[in-house]
């Protein structure tokens, strides 16, 4: 089965069980029973599509200086171990907020530039007319690697994108918007090439460490701390059932080492807590992590995605409406605009959004392929006051 890392293929085109709420050390005392209710609730009605569940859900609230975090569910679907809200998570493209935000800081200390050529690094196909903000936005018209049945779990970014050179563009450099995961591994292989050192000890020494995101990293094969097992339906797999529409009384399946979850790498690769995401978000946004100039070219859609916006349908009382370089604009019925990524990878789904009129930020995750993080994420916004 061909995943995607991030926005699926079609999302523009159709897009009480077990409650525990764990320690996460010292910050929490207290258990916020309302929020526990609500994700308790939301797996519920989530589940209804598919005749069962979710299997887990974990959430954190930010506001007013006030940090809540619930979980419900399994940590181990489809088992029984309950799951806790200091527990990680596949984040899938929720990474690209951190390649963002390291391009963004290497072009505030002039180490490059948005508008030079990828040519300057790549001999890439219209290299020349590709430039690093055409990435940031996806509107560089390059195909996505993980559209190619030819990729494996082993490949290299370098060998992703030799795949993603042999597709045909989408559309012409900066002609349009279309979502693709080569993007954020070619801005991957820039950070490397212009500052000598990995990609993920970059996004380590600039954002974890200074931020104290301390439950966060880069996946690259083996487990850190309590990192929970992933699941999907038995369903658009080998021999399986479609997917949709949606059906019940399919088999929970165990994801224990997902297809993408290296190969993702700048794109999707990386594993937290739904506290560790709320507080990343909430400081890219509000301007602890970029200066005012790069922190409004993420914060400001291009024009090419509010043209592509009238594609996107809405998630209950949330709907897409355009893309920053590096974020996505979210609207929420009655609440305002948010800015935010959604991250979607084999067995896990996660989203999150910080308000730009309220200090409100909300993040979860989701260690089941099928939840619709966008209306989760809508519905928790909707009631946090």
């Amino acid at each position: 089965m061909t995943l995607r890392i991030g926005i699926p293929a079609a999302a523009f085109a159709l897009f009480a069980g077990m409650v525990g709420c764990g320690e996460p050390g010292g910050q929490f005392s207290q258990r916020d029973n309302a929020l526990e209710k609500s994700i308790a609730e939301l797996r519920i009605s989530l589940g209804e599509q598919w005749g069962e569940p979710i299997p887990g859900l974990s959430a954190a609230v930010l506001t007013n200086g006030d940090a809540r975090v619930a979980a419900s569910g399994s940590a181990n679907p489809p088992g029984s171990i309950k799951l806790r809200s200091n527990d990680r998570f596949h984040i899938g493209s929720i990474t690209k907020t951190f390649t963002a935000a390291l391009i963004m800081q290497l072009d505030q200390e002039r180490l490059l530039s948005l508008e030079q050529p990828i040519s300057r690094w790549f001999d890439y196909p219209n290299g020349d007319l590709i430039t690093v903000a055409m990435l940031l936005g996806h509107t560089s018209g390059v195909a996505d690697f993980s559209e190619s049945s030819s990729y494996t779990p082993t490949d290299s970014p370098e060998r992703s994108v030799q795949i993603a050179a042999t597709l045909d563009p989408v559309f012409d450099p900066g002609a349009d918007w279309s979502y693709s995961n080569t993007n954020y591994i070619l801005l991957g292989l820039i950070t490397e090439q212009v500052t000598g050192a990995s990609w993920a000890s970059e996004v380590a020494s600039r954002f974890l460490k200074p931020l104290g995101l301390m439950d966060t990293y880069v996946w690259t094969g083996q487990p850190h701390g309590s990192t929970v097992q992933g699941s999907r339906l038995s369903c658009s797999g080998p021999e399986e059932p479609a997917c949709n529409p949606p059906q019940f009384d399919l088999d929970v399946l165990p994801i224990a080492d997902g297809h993408d979850w290296t190969v993702a790498w700048a794109a999707g690769a990386m594993v937290s807590t739904p506290h560790d995401v709320a507080r990343w978000l909430r400081a890219l946004v509000r301007g602890d992590v970029l200066d005012e100039e790069h922190r409004l070219l993420m914060t400001t859609a291009t024009p090419q995605s509010v043209k592509a916006r009238a594609l996107a349908p809405p998630f209950g009382t949330l709907r897409w409406t355009g893309n920053g370089l590096g974020l996505f604009r979210y609207e929420v019925e009655s609440e305002g605009i948010g800015w935010g990524h959604e991250g979607l990878i084999n067995g896990f789904a996660a989203n999150a959004i910080q308000m730009s009129e309220r200090d409100l930020t909300v993040s979860i995750l989701s260690n089941f392929q099928m939840t619709d993080s966008f209306t989760a994420l809508g519905e928790i916004v909707a009631i946090t006051q």
